[in-house]
């Protein structure tokens, strides 16, 4: 069976449902196991450093389990009501009569985690540090399973990638597209050490885990002794996994953990080597046809956000997989009529895109301490679809920086950054 981790707290579980469904109404009944198995090899367009080759799992040599169909969707958790393990009872019996699945619900104590650092995914709780403690949640006789961030859709059969084997490497992952001068600190024989990242840095929303091998090289045991020393770390869990599995990793196309940011825009390798680090070819291709979307602006609070390379807003995907998830879709489209303070934040992105590009950098300082937003909402209507993401981004900043008490010169450098990369790539997707 198809081991899937994911982790949710209380509040978590119906955006989990959602994702859930996906898999399983992306999963193809004519087709089994077998048939995504015993192909031939996988090799890259190019020669270059992006993707790696890989093989395909001889299916005549797992053991029954492992042959046999089914996903166990695995929820870590640090709570969840009776009710809400009422509903995903409900939840898992609808679902299974589509396709054979089973959802298990694990529960941990953030005592586990007082020696990692709180930064990043982890500022509020150690939910995210959770996905570190698999090996206390499977079995002996899994191969590969697969973690998955609860903020993510799935457009394709996952059994695809249950058939790669992974060989020697401990996990397959998909690159960052933030920047790659990222670094941890931490101490080691009294003496303070700065590591710097590579190119080869990951987004660990997806991980595809060699389960074997992450149990014989004690990943688990290495991460925590690496938080322990750490005094400097911004990204938690992500940061701790790409120090202790460098080297150790197979590099998967963007489309199986497409970052929704990007479709803004992304600087590719042959454009800005500390960006994403995939060709502006090979990122297009996964643009067209991504195979997980990865959601930074939640659907479940932006209504709106970037169009697709169809033209289609891609928050909407999520709301129509809403309308078939069981048990949870009452919950969730109730909540959907309240969902409003995006239009605020796209709104005053509007005004900061449109204050910048008239050189009017004095009013940014207003949008930042006038919290009378309400006025602005009448410029909705103006903004162009290909550009709602965008001032959605840099109404994000304007948020910040009220919450963070920023200066509006800093903002403003900011803004323009971003306006400035937004006009000189995102139509490099677009040219068909």
């Amino acid at each position: 069976m198809f081991h899937i981790i994911m982790s949710a707290d209380e509040n978590y579980i119906k955006y989990s449902a959602v994702l859930i469904t996906s898999i399983i109404k992306n999963t193809d009944l004519s087709k089994k196991f077998k048939d995504f198995c015993d192909k031939e090899d996988f090799t890259p367009l190019k020669n270059n450093n992006t993707l790696d080759s890989y093989s395909y799992l001889k299916f005549d040599t797992l053991n029954k389990e492992q042959q046999e169909e089914g996903y166990i969707f695995h929820i870590l958790s640090n709570f969840i009501s009776p009710q809400t393990e009422e509903k995903l009872q409900f939840f898992e019996k609808e679902l299974n009569s589509i396709y054979p699945c089973k959802i298990l619900i694990h529960i941990f104590e953030d005592e586990f985690f007082k020696d990692f650092p709180k930064s990043g995914a982890a500022h509020s709780n150690y939910l995210s540090y959770y996905r570190l403690k698999i090996n206390s949640i499977l079995d002996n006789n899994v191969k590969n399973c697969l973690y998955l961030d609860s903020d993510m859709l799935c457009f394709f059969d996952m059994r695809e990638l249950f058939a790669l084997d992974l060989k020697d490497k401990i996990i397959a992952c998909v690159n960052d597209p933030g920047s790659k001068k990222r670094k941890i600190k931490f101490k080691e024989n009294n003496k303070k050490i700065t590591f710097y990242f590579d190119q080869n840095y990951f987004n660990a929303g997806f991980l595809l885990i060699n389960f074997e091998k992450y149990k014989k090289e004690k990943i688990e045991e290495k991460t925590h002794e690496l938080a322990k020393k750490c005094f400097y770390i911004k990204a938690a869990d992500q940061d701790l996994l790409n120090f202790v599995l460098r080297n150790q990793i197979l590099k998967l196309d963007f489309a199986y953990n497409f970052n929704v940011i990007t479709y803004a825009y992304a600087i590719c390798k042959d454009e800005n080597s500390n960006r994403l680090n995939f060709t502006r070819e090979e990122f297009n291709q996964s643009f067209k046809n991504p195979k997980i979307l990865h959601y930074g602006e939640k659907p479940w609070k932006y209504l709106k956000s970037y169009i697709d390379a169809n033209g289609k807003n891609i928050n909407d995907y999520w709301w129509e997989m809403v309308n078939k998830t069981p048990i949870f879709n009452k919950e969730l489209l109730e909540e959907k009529n309240n969902i409003k303070e995006y239009l605020y934040i796209a709104a005053l992105g509007f005004m900061a895109l449109k204050f910048c590009n008239d050189f009017k950098f004095f009013k940014i300082a207003s949008l930042i301490k006038n919290k009378n937003d309400k006025k602005y909402l009448e410029y909705i209507k103006e903004i162009k679809d290909e550009e709602f993401g965008l001032c959605c981004i840099l109404g994000e900043s304007i948020f910040y920086a009220r919450k963070s008490n920023k200066g509006s010169f800093s903002v403003i450098l900011k803004l323009l950054k971003i306006i400035f990369h937004y006009k000189k790539y995102s139509h490099k997707s677009r040219i068909i």
